[in-house]
């Protein structure tokens, strides 16, 4: 028999550098913008980082979980999509799936993609092994090595040990701009407070036939603005998303302070699971042919709607969003929604007409005071206003297209981002720019939503 002793060792921490990770492009966020530009990076050919303070793949789009898809479709009547490159692939695969449902939401004008978390993850993650692309969960960055307007490296923990990311061009899809703050370049924070949402996933929901879907989320988000006060609920405008090929209602009835404390932004986020649970309760007591033997199936991390943004070349605004402004530079095309979530018992709903687009800039996702570093997502250079607008999921991926593009270019002529031709990435982004693109493209029908 082997001795026991032979089986272990001893060790003790060492003052040794942890190890180094070699790549072309880091991407620090593993959201659905950061996901994005990883996968789009890998094809490309680049040696690809992709790094993510949570410890699962997909962001806010899994672990809250957002549960719809929100700004990929153009406004109007018949919807089409205004950022197909990866989207459409992304959607294929839920369809094949069954885990997504088409919403024609009347309050949007637009539709919006109901899907299921966990089969949403596991494309992203499939996407990215095909890629290779090298992938640090639960790190957080603690330091950037900012050499004059150069971000050289960015030091990573992890609770395997200190570890350090080398390369030569940063993609900041924190949503925070968490890697800009932490090199020390400037951000934009908003002056107004800005709610998030504790989602919850509700399972065993008897959702019905799928044409009734739009009467059944009336009547629910009805109880809610009626009855909400009498079960204690601070928001009144709440939304509900079904998902009938998996008995699955999406909640999203409530409103949470999102402070960047870590002790406050907890605080706030217990608050709002309470909030969660007699939102539950008014719905189980007041509708239970629907909801009556429904089950909590998640209760994510708190979503986060906006926070902290970079100082790039140039700040989208509200009324360029409102003008349709389309920039020189543009690189995407949006319709959702002015939803600035700016009070605790509602939020700003402002839809456009039916056929508006606006667009988002390069200039945007550039921060002004580095050459290698650019930002996807809702951490992109916008007032809160406008920002309200493109930091929803759609945008966000075609963000994170655009900002792929434009690091490819400037990797292979060794170049500043900034000196980027803006025509050559609009060349590459072009179907997320012009044409209708309908999905899916048997033109299957759509729930009709609130």
């Amino acid at each position: 028999m082997a001795e026991s002793v032979s089986a272990v060792r001893t060790v003790r921490r060492s003052d040794t550098p942890g190890m180094t990770v070699q790549a072309d492009v880091c991407v620090v966020g593993a959201g659905i913008s950061g996901t994005t530009a990883a996968i789009m990076l890998a094809r490309r050919g680049h040696r690809v980082a992709l790094v993510d303070s949570c410890t699962w793949i997909g962001g806010q789009a899994v672990g809250v979980p957002i549960g719809t898809i929100a700004g990929l479709f153009s406004a109007g009547p018949n919807p089409f999509l205004l950022s197909p490159v990866l989207a459409t692939e992304v959607l294929d695969a839920l369809a094949r799936e069954d885990a997504c449902y088409i919403q024609y939401s009347r309050r949007a004008r637009t539709n919006t993609v109901v899907y299921d978390e966990v089969t949403a993850m596991r494309i992203f993650e499939q996407m990215l092994r095909a890629g290779d692309v090298q992938i640090i969960l639960g790190g957080v960055v603690t330091a950037a090595d900012l050499d004059g307007r150069r971000i050289r490296a960015v030091d990573v923990a992890t609770r395997f040990g200190a570890c350090r990311i080398a390369a030569r061009a940063f993609v900041d899809a924190s949503g925070d701009a968490a890697l800009a703050w932490t090199a020390g370049l400037a951000c934009r924070e908003p002056t107004m407070a800005i709610h998030g949402t504790q989602m919850c996933v509700l399972e065993g929901v008897v959702c019905g036939d799928p044409a009734e879907t739009r009467a059944v989320v009336q009547h629910a988000e009805g109880l809610i603005r009626e009855r909400g006060e009498a079960y204690g609920l601070t928001r009144r405008e709440g939304v509900i998303f079904l998902l009938p090929s998996r008995q699955v209602a999406i909640l999203n009835v409530t409103h949470v302070e999102t402070p960047l404390d870590p002790v406050a932004f907890w605080h706030h986020g217990l608050e709002g699971r309470e909030q969660v649970e007699r939102a539950i309760a008014l719905l189980k007591a007041e509708y239970p042919e629907v909801f009556g033997r429904a089950h909590v199936r998640s209760l994510g991390h708190p979503g986060i709607r906006q926070t902290r943004s970079i100082v790039g070349m140039h700040m989208l605004t509200v009324d360029e969003v409102n003008a349709g402004v389309r920039f020189p530079d543009a690189i995407a095309r949006v319709a959702w929604p002015i939803e600035l979530h700016d009070t605790a018992a509602g939020y700003r709903w402002e839809p456009f007409p039916d056929g508006h687009v606006h667009y988002i800039p390069l200039r945007s996702l550039l921060h002004a005071e580095a050459d290698n570093l650019i930002a996807t997502g809702r951490c992109i250079d916008a007032d809160p206003f406008a920002l309200s607008s493109v930091r929803v999921m759609g945008p966000c991926m075609a963000t994170a297209v655009a900002a792929a593009e434009c690091i490819d270019l400037a990797l292979w002529s060794d170049s500043s981002l900034h000196d980027v031709d803006a025509g050559k990435v609009q060349e590459r982004v072009a179907p997320n720019l012009d044409g209708e693109w309908p999905w899916p493209p048997d033109g299957g029908t759509s729930a009709s939503g609130a």
